[in-house]
């Protein structure tokens, strides 16, 4: 065995505790990156066997798990580089006097570096393979917990099951492994080329890490004030170890920016699922609706062909599915032609004026606005035009808005209104004079009117022929409904062929169940990968403060042989734990919030909702680091006691 290979592995074991912190941050590493590819080859596995194999699938598919694996295994590296090469920075700078003697007895600036590199190749062929059998048994769980969450989608769609297999891939296996050792390699490099680089005489004084400067190293006014003599050295204490304290602090921050951004993503995707049929009382929804084709004449115009359901049909269809026992139906129809009408300035409420201002330019005869006109069953529809104070065949405006506003949800009533016609154009349909008889405002409007969403007019009007038509349904005996529904549904719905039309029936339960379980699934990648880089993070910070506090054994004995009790020393190890974590905090919360709204508006460029301030993450964040910098310092300086102060004394000097 060469002479620097065998010196590196006898580093290793003197300096156990340092050795077994970088070792943990290297099987993570790795076993991150074995789980990310692993994955991706299940997940391109998974969709094999769903979309086929052939040429367009395979490209699509396969192009889009690459991308994935390939910026995961990124994030993966940056942070593995980040701590490994930390570790080797302590560890290098632990044993600057020591190469200083090799140096002076001949030792070339190679023969330095390659002792440091030695010490990552023995780590990576002990670590690798380690964290790559914890990689795939990440793997196998985490696809055990995916199958299993995706059990409710499945049962849905019996036709298109997802179900990810567990594959132990030689390629993932291979490339994890190469990565894993290029990653380790480039960590030891770095702080390998800066150790060959000092010169002999100033290794041997320990100047490799030190940096000696004429201005004294002042505290604060404040901290003086606050936590006294203790805390002056504290303070003191982590402007002399700037560079220890900055990787610590690097290292948290990068953790409470990951644990900001997982909750974020995780509270973003909630409000999606929750937003799953919101507001409906109902278990069941039946579900018709009319595809819209366009075909061009002899005239070389554009026609739109479709199918609409009509209302004696409607109303036929609901009174069937009322004759179920215990069932409650809501019909509602919707046309989904947008029609447009301008709209006086009068007409609009002070709310509705001021948010219009910006965004729409008045129109020759005021504000231009898009109509959609909606229905309901005959009976429901009586009931409305009752609580409107109007007679039956009314056409009635949903005067009610409900949307985000300046962060925050808003319901207003956006129009002033009087017995009025308004007048609806639209390309392909003569233009429509439409009296409006009556309103209805917040309170008063069922949700499943407006299930379609909102527009800016909603009107309800008594007849309708209409593109998408739902039934909100409340059945005891949900299965039977389902098939009875089904059946019913298919038997009075013509079907020509010539516009296709889709009929389904939904249990809305099993729906929201099943988003919720993807939605889990999800959150468990997430969380999972979050923690993992975390726990990387994590080892860094366990490194540097106790290779920190281990390497002022004695400055410590020197305080204590000059009075300080242990008391005193316990006090100025607890401030330097607060200061850090502080430190931590101020540059870590505002970044980890930033990172939290960019998540909300990732999310809302798709569906609106609420930005919640995570506060319940700021307090969970503030006490885990604090708790953690606490009980490492903690830990670190028990391990210290027991000792002489005069042999600790001589040991540093070398007597």
């Amino acid at each position: 065995m060469k002479l620097t290979a065998s010196l590196a592995y006898s580093q290793l074991k003197i300096n156990r505790r340092r050795t077994v912190w970088t070792f943990a941050g290297i099987v993570f590493s790795a076993a991150m990156l074995t789980a990310v590819f692993g994955f991706a080859a299940s997940g391109d596995a998974a969709f094999r066997v769903l979309r086929g194999d052939d040429y367009w699938n395979r490209d699509m598919y396969r192009n889009t798990i690459i991308g994935v694996a390939a910026f995961l295994a990124v994030i993966v590296v940056i942070a593995s580089v980040v701590v490994v090469s930390n570790a080797f920075r302590v560890s290098a700078g632990e044993r600057t006097a020591q190469f200083g003697i090799l140096k002076s007895t001949g030792a070339t600036k190679r023969q330095i570096a390659r002792t440091v590199m030695y010490e990552g190749v023995w780590l990576s062929l002990a670590g690798i393979p380690a964290g790559i059998a914890l990689g795939l048994l990440v793997e196998f769980i985490g696809l055990r917990i995916a199958n299993y969450l995706l059990t409710g989608l499945n049962e849905i769609s019996p036709m298109v099951k997802l179900v990810f297999p567990f594959i132990v891939s030689w390629q993932a296996v291979a490339i994890a492994f190469a990565v894993s050792f290029v990653t380790v390699l480039l960590s030891a490099w770095l702080p390998a080329r800066k150790a060959a680089r000092i010169a002999a005489i100033d290794a041997i004084r320990g100047a490799g890490e030190i940096k000696i400067s004429r201005r004294q190293v002042r505290s604060g006014r404040l901290t003086r004030m606050l936590f006294g003599f203790e805390g002056t050295l504290a303070a003191k204490s982590l402007k002399r170890g700037r560079r220890n304290f900055r990787a610590t602090v690097v290292s948290l921050s990068i953790s409470i920016i990951l644990f900001f951004t997982a909750n974020g993503f995780a509270r973003s995707v909630g409000q999606m699922t929750n937003m799953l049929y919101p507001y409906i009382d109902a278990n069941i929804v039946g579900a018709y609706s009319s595809q819209v084709h366009s075909i061009s004449g002899d005239d070389g115009e554009y026609a739109y062909i479709y199918e609409s359901l009509d209302r004696p049909t409607a109303d036929g269809i609901t009174a069937r599915l009322r004759e179920y026992p215990e069932t409650a139906v809501f019909g509602a129809g919707d046309n989904f032609f947008v029609f447009y009408t301008f709209i006086p300035p009068d007409m609009l409420t002070p709310k509705m004026r001021e948010l219009c201002a910006p965004e729409i330019a008045p129109g020759q005869a005021g504000y231009e606005f898009c109509v959609r006109l909606v229905t309901a069953d005959a009976e429901h529809y009586a009931g409305l035009c009752q609580k409107a104070g109007v007679p039956p065949g009314s056409n009635i405006l949903i005067n009610f808005r409900r949307i985000i506003l300046n962060g925050k949800r808003t319901e207003f009533k956006p129009f002033t209104f009087s017995p009025q016609t308004l007048r609806l154009s639209h390309i392909d349909v003569p233009p429509l004079d439409l009296p409006l008889r009556g309103e209805l405002t917040a309170g008063e409007i069922p949700e499943e009117i407006l299930l379609n969403g909102d527009t800016d007019i909603v009107i309800l009007v008594p007849e309708l022929d209409a593109l998408i038509y739902y039934w909100s349904v409340t059945a005891a005996d949900k299965a039977g409904f389902i098939a009875y529904a089904d059946a019913v549904l298919h038997e009075m719905i013509p079907q020509d062929g010539k516009v296709p039309v889709h009929i389904e029936v939904t249990d809305i339960e099993a729906t929201s169940g099943a988003v919720r379980d993807m939605y889990r699934m999800i959150m468990v990648f997430i969380y999972g990968f979050v923690g993992m880089l975390i726990l990387i993070s994590l080892t860094n910070v366990i490194s540097t403060i106790s290779a920190n506090v281990r390497s002022r054994s004695r400055e410590f004995a020197v305080l204590q042989s000059a009075g300080m009790t242990r008391d005193g020393l316990k006090r100025m190890l607890n401030l330097e734990s607060i200061l850090c974590s502080a430190r931590s905090l101020i540059t870590g919360l505002p970044l980890g919030v930033a990172a939290s709204y960019l998540v909300y508006r990732f999310v809302i460029a798709s569906v609106d909702f609420v930005y919640d301030f995570p506060w319940l993450t700021v307090v969970e964040c503030v006490s885990g680091v604090f708790l953690i910098t606490w009980a490492v310092m903690r830990y670190s300086a028990s391990r210290l006691r027991g000792g002489s102060i005069v042999e600790a004394i001589r040991a540093e000097r070398g007597v």
